[in-house]
């Protein structure tokens, strides 16, 4: 039989091999070609004699690429460790960065350099005439990958380096010669960014003297890139400018920015209009900036939808928080009107689009304005999705109010039957916090909730489960502290129960093992009798039916919580008997290994009364388990069964737990099981039981705390052990597990 299966086997791979086409099997072969020869390996060899400086030295001038790029990499750990080396090796460093044109090699170089300029490992000598030099030689000379590495080498250098040491290098001059107009446009965009560094450095009167006229050349330059780029730069500029020098330095240019012919360079400008507002005070953001961006938004929607329209919905949140202060209640109404005119932009039907526009893993951050100029579909749909990203913030703006006089909720309605799931997916991620605002009218956001709970897509029913006890927290009547709730949410039961059903037959398990572990915030929301009858009846039959043992755990994690914090004494009995019943005596010894982690969670939560009463004969009948894995788990429970017990009252106990330990040595004949029984019972043999009248503080705290969660009438009822526990030493062993089943097992 073994033979056949072979045969079989090796069958199946002959015909799996048949199916690959002449293309796959060429791309095999060439898999082999960038494997190393022994001429290659030996070629990467050096004496291990040689020093560090040394063996660097050799790499630089004979060393294979690889070895250049490790080097690199590690050089400002040597020249930390070896001071003295850094005369002789940095020139070599320099020598061979000026002679490769690997872009690997490069940006590794430029990596290094960046590290040398911002630490304290070379002198201000050293970086004058090796560093400075090398970085502005290759900073325009290469690819753009290799350009912005070495970019980045040197404004970490201006930004670290002190004022003398930037007028030493003559670096102001060197900045602003690569603005000129004769430079190209890389480099143009590069002193952009060098300006900015530059400014924080300087004293304000030698910035407005020496580089503001270049920042006013390129913001006027020919290349809309460089506009842009220049552009960009201004909201870090108005920073060390203050709000004097930015309103008059810095807003002339972008309000001459915002008329540009190139739609680019507009939504630039607006975008940095609307960010520079935090620097300014409510007098200029008032004078100079609301009726802009107002003017703005009215010619952006008067148009079809553009890019223009596109940057205002991403910007809409964002204007109406840092405008807020100027914005009366009548602008308000005005900003709320624009917001649902918005939202209305794309005809919201099922038939004529499909969900090719945006992918599926796309986020907000993901949309660039370049990609939505394509279509104009691209355009509504990116719309919508910004609309039902910026929706918390609008509402934040506006207040609740104004979200129920301007029928705001009417965009919730549509936005939730949007054809397109990332729209949907990102209204469901941002719910909670707008149920937070509307505070006391959120409950007028559930028929929307609900839609999205019955929502087909993956992605919106994950979107709605990492946010699900922040939600139905604020949907929820707040109950008085200290009580439970009184009404719950019985229109929501069943929806949630059908979003977990849709969650389990998917095959994202971290996302259902996040739901299942949300399930335990139940207590706070829902009434004991809604968790009683629904919640708990389903966690306790997929543990039994669910086979992976993260969502297995969360399930018992869950269920032990609503047994701790059950309002009534009858429904916590109730419920922790089935779930040990289900477990200890369930059919799959996964479900009985489940049982011996059921055993230490009630432990470390639950009083030792309450421990016995549920779990102490059920663990000690799961040592006559026929499956050795579950005797070997459940034999490190003996040691802690014993310090559950005190004397004289539990002595009986005490001798059925001592009996089974004794008849298990002396039955069992698996090795690795004995092994495991002989040291929790040398365990067990070293423990001590405490007496009836010692005082055990931690337990009685314990106790308290489980129990404090009973309503009054049953918080006082003095719960019963009970009466009678079956002779577990009069058990026969050999009758409770076949032995050759085991071994063969």
């Amino acid at each position: 039989l073994q033979h056949y299966f072979i045969q079989s086997n090796l069958s199946y791979m002959i015909q799996s091999l048949n199916w690959l086409d002449d293309e796959e099997v060429e791309f095999e072969k060439t898999c082999t070609k960038g494997l190393l020869t022994a001429e290659d390996i030996e070629k990467l060899r050096f004496d291990e004699s040689l020093c560090e400086k040394d063996r660097a030295l050799l790499i630089f001038s004979d060393g294979q690429e690889s070895q250049k790029i490790s080097l690199a990499n590690n050089l400002p750990n040597l020249l930390r460790g070896e001071p003295e080396a850094i005369p002789e090796l940095l020139p070599k460093f320099v020598e061979m960065v000026d002679a490769t044109t690997s872009t690997d090699l490069l940006i590794a170089c430029g990596k290094c350099v960046k590290t040398l300029s911002s630490t304290d490992i070379l002198p201000d000598d050293q970086l004058s005439a090796h560093i400075i030099p090398l970085i502005w030689t290759h900073l325009s000379t290469h690819e753009a990958e290799v350009e912005s590495t070495w970019l980045d080498a040197l404004v970490t250098y201006i930004d670290t380096a002190a004022e003398e040491q930037i007028t030493k290098t003559n670096m102001i001059k060197m900045v602003l010669a690569k603005g000129n107009l004769s430079q190209k446009t890389s480099s143009r965009i590069a002193c952009s960014q060098l300006i900015t560094a530059l400014c924080l450095k300087l004293d304000m009167a030698q910035v407005e003297s020496e580089i503001c006229p270049t920042i006013k050349m390129l913001c006027q330059d020919i290349d809309y890139d460089v506009r842009s780029a220049m552009c960009r730069q201004l909201v870090d500029l108005s920073k060390p400018f203050g709000v004097e020098n930015t309103v008059k330095l810095i807003l002339p240019e972008i309000h001459e920015l915002l008329q540009d012919e190139e739609v680019q360079v507009r939504n630039t400008a607006i975008t940095v209009l609307v960010d520079i507002c935090p620097s300014l005070t409510k007098e200029v953001i008032g004078q100079s900036i609301a009726s802009t961006v107002w003017s703005y938004m009215d010619q952006a929607v008067s148009d079809k939808p553009t890019m223009a329209l596109v940057t205002i919905a991403k910007l809409i949140g964002r204007i109406g928080l840092h405008l807020n202060e100027v914005m009366d209640d009548t602008r308000k109404s005005w900003y709320a009107k624009y917001f649902i005119q918005l939202c209305k932009t794309h005809q919201y039907t099922n038939g004529s689009s499909n969900e090719n526009g945006l992918s599926a893993s796309q986020t907000f951050l993901d949309i660039t304005l370049e990609s939505i100029e394509r279509r104009d579909t691209d355009v509504q749909e990116s719309i919508a999705f910004l609309c039902a990203y910026n929706i918390p913030a609008v509402c934040y703006n506006i207040g609740s109010k104004l979200v129920l006089e301007e029928g705001l909720l009417d965009v919730f309605t549509t936005l939730s039957c949007h054809y397109h799931s990332s729209v949907r997916q990102t209204l469901a991620a941002g719910l909670h916090e707008t149920a937070k605002i509307l505070g006391g009218d959120c409950k007028l956001l559930i028929p929307v909730y609900k839609t999205l709970l019955e929502d087909t897509a993956l992605k919106v029913q994950t979107a709605l489960v990492y946010n699900l006890i922040p939600l139905l927290t604020a949907l929820a009547v707040a109950p008085p502290k200290g009580s439970a709730p009184t009404v719950g949410l019985p229109h929501l039961v069943t929806c949630l129960l059908n979003h977990e059903e849709r969650m389990r037959t998917t095959r994202d398990w971290r996302a259902y093992t996040f739901l299942l572990d949300s399930w335990a915030g139940f207590t706070k929301i829902m009434t004991p009798e809604q968790i009683y009858e629904n919640f708990a009846p389903r966690l306790i039959k997929q543990l039994a039916a669910n086979a992976m043992l993260p969502v297995k755990r969360a399930i018992l994690k869950t269920l032990i919580s609503y047994v701790y914090k059950c309002k009534y004494i009858n429904q916590r009995q109730d419920l922790m008997n089935q779930i040990v019943k289900g477990l200890s005596r369930g059919k799959k010894f996964g479900q009985r290994l489940m049982f011996v982690e059921l055993c230490h969670l009630v432990l470390e939560k639950f009083s030792k009364r309450f421990f016995k009463e549920h779990c102490f004969t059920p663990a000690l009948l799961l040592i006559n388990d026929p499956i050795p894995i579950v005797r070997i788990k459940s034999s490190g429970l003996l040691p802690r069964l014993k310090t559950q017990l005190k004397m004289p009252s539990d002595r009986p106990m005490l001798q059925q737990l001592e009996a089974c330990s004794r008849r298990c040595l002396m039955s069992e004949r698996d090795k690795d099981v004995l092994y495991y029984i002989q040291q929790a019972v040398m365990e067990l043999d070293n423990g001590d039981v405490k007496l009836d009248s010692e005082p055990d503080i931690d337990d009685k705290k314990r106790e308290e705390e489980q129990n404090k969660f009973l309503v009054k009438e049953d918080r006082f009822q003095d719960v019963k052990i009970r009466p009678s526990l079956p002779d577990i030493s009069s058990l026969d062993l050999t009758n409770k597990r076949s032995r050759k089943s085991s071994l063969a097992s």
